[in-house]
C-alpha cells in the first residue's frame, strides 16, 4: 500500500485527496500505523471486506453521487509509456493531467468508465486513446460513484473478475468505455494476498477465478468469450469494438 502511495507522490499527488479503505477496524489501524510511520499523512477508512464489496460500498456510502473517482489497487509501483522504439519508460506528466485525461474523454463521449492498457509491454502500447469496447484493467481506473455499472443491485459481490464484469455492464449501460492505450501500471497480479487471501489460498483462487469468468463471459456471449493462456490460466477475450480512436 505504502508503494502505491509513493507511486502518487511521485506522479505529483500531495495526498490530500487519497483514502485508503480497508477490510476491518484491524486493518485500518495498522494501515495508520504503516503510514505514519514513513510519514505519510492519509486518510483512512474502515469499509467492508472484499475488492468488489469494498468498492460497492465507497462508491454507494462514502462518496456523494456523480463524485469522480480514480480507483487505484495496493500494490502499484509506477505507470509507464514507451518509447519510440517501444522501450518502456516512466510517465513523465502528473496524476492530474493523466485523470483529467481519462475523465475529460469519458464525458465528451458519454462513457462513465476510463482505464489503461493491461499488458506492461511497449510492443502492446500503442499512444491512442480508444472509445469502444476495450477491457479496463481494475488495478487503475476513473469511474463515477453510484454508477450502476458498478455499484447495480444486481452487481456480483465476487472479487475475481470484476474488472471484465464493470468494463461489461459498462459497456452495455452506455455503449462505449474509454481506454488510454499508451499507458500501462507495473502491478503484481495474482500475487499472494489480496483475492489470494480472501478465497483460502492459489489453488482455491485459480478454480474460482475460472468459474467466475466463465460465468461473466456467459451472461455476455456476444462480446466476451473464455479462453485458457499459457500455463492454463483462464482468460476472458473481449471482442473489439472501435468507435473512435485518436493518435496522440
Amino acid at each position: 500500500m505504502t508503494q502505491t502511495l509513493q507511486t502518487l507522490l511521485n506522479l505529483g499527488n500531495d495526498l490530500s485527496n487519497v483514502t485508503v479503505f480497508t477490510a476491518n477496524s484491524e486493518q485500518t489501524a495498522i494501515y495508520k500505523m504503516a503510514t505514519q510511520a514513513v510519514g505519510l499523512d492519509v486518510n483512512v477508512v474502515t469499509a467492508v471486506p472484499g475488492l468488489t464489496a469494498c468498492r460497492v460500498w465507497y462508491n454507494t456510502e462514502y462518496y456523494e453521487e456523480g463524485t469522480r473517482i480514480l480507483n487505484v489497487d495496493d500494490d502499484i509501483s509506477g505507470i509507464y509509456g514507451k518509447t519510440e522504439d517501444n522501450k518502456l519508460v516512466k510517465y513523465e506528466g502528473t496524476l492530474d493531467d493523466l485523470v483529467r485525461q481519462g475523465f475529460e474523454t469519458c464525458e465528451e463521449h458519454n462513457a462513465k468508465l476510463w482505464g489503461l492498457a493491461a499488458a506492461l509491454n511497449g510492443l502492446f502500447l500503442k499512444n491512442t486513446t480508444t472509445v469502444g469496447l476495450r477491457y479496463i484493467c481494475g488495478a487503475f481506473h476513473g469511474s463515477y460513484a453510484g454508477d450502476p455499472a458498478l455499484c447495480g443491485a444486481d452487481r456480483e459481490v465476487q472479487s475475481s473478475g470484476e474488472d471484465f464484469e464493470t468494463t461489461l455492464r459498462s459497456f452495455k449501460l452506455y455503449g462505449r468505455v474509454v481506454r488510454l492505450d499508451g499507458y500501462a501500471p507495473k502491478t503484481k497480479y495474482f500475487a499472494q494476498g489480496g483475492m489470494q487471501a480472501e478465497l483460502g489460498g492459489k489453488e482455491a483462487r485459480d478454480m474460482h477465478h475460472a468459474a467466475m469468468l466463465t460465468k461473466i463471459a456467459g451472461e455476455y456471449p456476444e462480446w466476451a468469450k473464455v479462453y485458457e493462456k499459457a500455463g492454463g490460466v483462464t482468460n476472458i477475450r473481449l471482442k473489439t469494438i472501435t468507435e473512435s480512436k485518436e493518435d496522440w
